[in-house]
């Protein structure tokens, strides 16, 4: 087996590790309390580039098999694996979850949530804590009507 199926192999196994932890994050986030509409359409654009990056994979993928030619088939099922998981990744926006918040791009169980403070009329900041970074934040923009449905859920939750 030559070097670059072994590195292609590797990194096929790695992506499969990556996508199967962000279906069990899924799995565990619980119900939808409150989404965020911010930002819905650059999260959509981003979910169909993905989907189309899956298909041209799965058409190459197919021409590779047909051509006989299973060299870069290992490379193509990487990047369907790579594609799945921004999929999965991209289609939570900002959201308010049972046991936790999706915020830029990651999911936050409630227990990381350090604190939160309304810096708008309808602007809501948390600051989480991270492997990395200690004191993390990011914003979420909602509705006026669902303030205070947010209000109360954050403070049910946020110690």
């Amino acid at each position: 087996m030559d070097t670059i199926i072994k590195i292609t192999l590797i990194m096929d196994i790695i992506a499969f590790l990556m996508m199967s932890r962000e279906l069990y994050t899924v799995s565990q986030h619980g119900k939808l309390i409150i989404n965020s509409s911010k930002n819905r359409l650059w999260t959509n654009i981003g979910i169909t580039f993905w989907a189309v990056i899956i298909i041209i994979w799965c058409i190459l993928g197919y021409l590779h098999y047909m051509d006989n030619t299973y060299d870069n088939i290992l490379m193509d099922i990487f990047w369907i694996e790579i594609s799945i998981y921004n999929i999965i990744r991209g289609s939570h926006s900002l959201e308010i979850r049972e046991n936790g918040i999706y915020g830029s791009g990651n999911f936050y169980k409630w227990s990381k949530v350090k604190s939160y403070s309304w810096i708008l009329p309808t602007t809501i900041q948390f600051k989480v804590s991270t492997l990395l970074k200690i004191n993390y934040s990011f914003e979420f923009t909602i509705n006026e009507e669902l303030k205070a449905k947010v209000n109360e859920t954050v403070q049910k939750y946020v110690i």
